[in-house]
C-alpha cells in the first residue's frame, strides 16, 4: 500500500505569511509548486468582487496604505482600492489581494491542483455560483467551522468537499469530535483538528493539547467512516510533526510549508 502525505493544506494563502507573503498569487503559486492546497479566506468588496484576504482589513498586510484604506472593512472599499494596496514584503514588492475569479481560473488551467476556500464574509450563492462557473467544484475544499454552512455549500456544489475544523480548548475540540461522530460526519468529507501547544510544555515531550491517545482515535474512527483526518500543527519542529506522522496522520495544514516538505521528504525516505 503507498504510504506518504494526502491532500495537504499551505495555511494563509500558501505562504502562511511565514515563508511568504499571504493571500497574493506568489503565495498561492508557492503552495501549489510545493504540492499543497493553498488556503483562500473568502470576503467580499464593496463592489460585489470576491477576494482572497483572511482579515476583514488590510491594515495588517498591507504596506504604506492610503489613509482613506487604514482601518477600513474590505467590504466597504472597492476592487480597485484594495488591488492598489501592496501587500508584498521587501523582497516580494508588488504583491496584491488576488479576486477568487482570478484563483478559480487558475485551477481551470490546472486540473491536477487543488486549493482550500475558508468562509469569512460572503453570500454563500454567489460563492458557489462562481464555482459552478469556472467547473472547479471537484477541485476545492471548502472550509468552515460551522457545520450547517458546510452542508449547505455542499448541497450547492455537490462535487465540492468539505472540512469541518475543530478548534479551541482540547474539551472542546473532543466535544465537537463526538458530535460529528454522533452525525455520522454527515456533508463532512474532512476534519480538521487544531493542534495547539500546551501551556506547560518541556520542550522535549508531546507538544499539544490533544493527546496522541485521542488523535490515534480519532484517526481510527475517521478512517472508518470515510473521511479524511487533518490535523493543523500551529508550531512544530521535525520531532513535533514525526511524533504525529508516527500516530499515522497523513494529511495536515501548516503555515511553513517548505518547512513541513522538508521534514517530511525526511521522514519517508527513511521508511524505504
Amino acid at each position: 500500500m503507498k504510504d506518504g502525505i494526502i491532500l495537504w493544506e499551505a495555511h494563509r494563502g500558501g505562504g502562511g505569511g511565514f515563508e511568504m507573503p499571504e493571500s497574493c498569487r506568489l503565495s498561492f503559486e508557492y503552495g501549489w509548486l510545493l504540492g499543497g492546497r493553498p488556503e483562500a479566506d473568502v470576503n467580499m468588496t464593496a463592489d460585489g468582487v470576491i477576494i482572497s484576504i483572511h482579515d476583514p482589513t488590510l491594515d495588517r498586510i498591507g504596506r504604506d496604505l492610503p489613509e482613506e484604506v487604514k482601518g477600513k472593512p474590505v467590504n466597504e472599499l472597492t476592487y480597485d482600492q484594495i488591488k492598489a494596496c501592496d501587500v508584498g514584503w521587501d523582497e516580494y514588492p508588488g504583491q496584491c489581494v488576488p479576486t477568487m475569479a482570478e484563483l478559480f481560473s487558475r485551477l481551470k488551467e490546472y486540473p491536477e491542483r487543488n486549493m482550500i476556500i475558508d468562509y469569512k464574509r460572503v453570500r454563500l450563492e454567489l460563492l458557489a455560483d462562481l464555482i459552478r462557473e469556472y467547473g472547479v467544484g471537484s477541485q476545492i475544499t471548502f472550509a468552515s467551522n460551522d457545520r450547517a454552512l458546510l452542508r449547505q455549500m455542499k448541497s450547492l456544489v455537490p462535487e465540492i468537499r468539505t472540512k469541518n475544523w475543530l478548534g479551541g480548548t482540547a474539551e472542546a475540540i473532543m466535544e465537537k469530535f463526538r458530535t460529528l461522530e454522533q452525525e455520522n460526519f454527515e456533508g463532512i468529507t474532512e476534519v480538521q483538528l487544531h493542534l495547539n501547544q500546551l501551556a506547560d510544555w518541556d520542550g522535549s515531550s508531546w507538544r499539544y493539547q490533544l493527546t496522541p491517545d485521542f488523535v490515534r482515535e480519532a484517526l481510527r474512527i475517521t478512517e472508518n467512516a470515510g473521511v479524511l483526518l487533518q490535523t493543523l500543527p500551529w508550531q512544530f519542529e521535525k520531532q513535533d510533526l514525526t511524533a504525529v506522522l508516527d500516530l499515522g496522520v497523513r494529511s495536515f495544514a501548516v503555515d511553513f510549508p517548505n518547512k513541513f516538505t522538508k521534514i517530511c521528504a525526511e521522514y519517508f525516505a527513511a521508511r524505504w
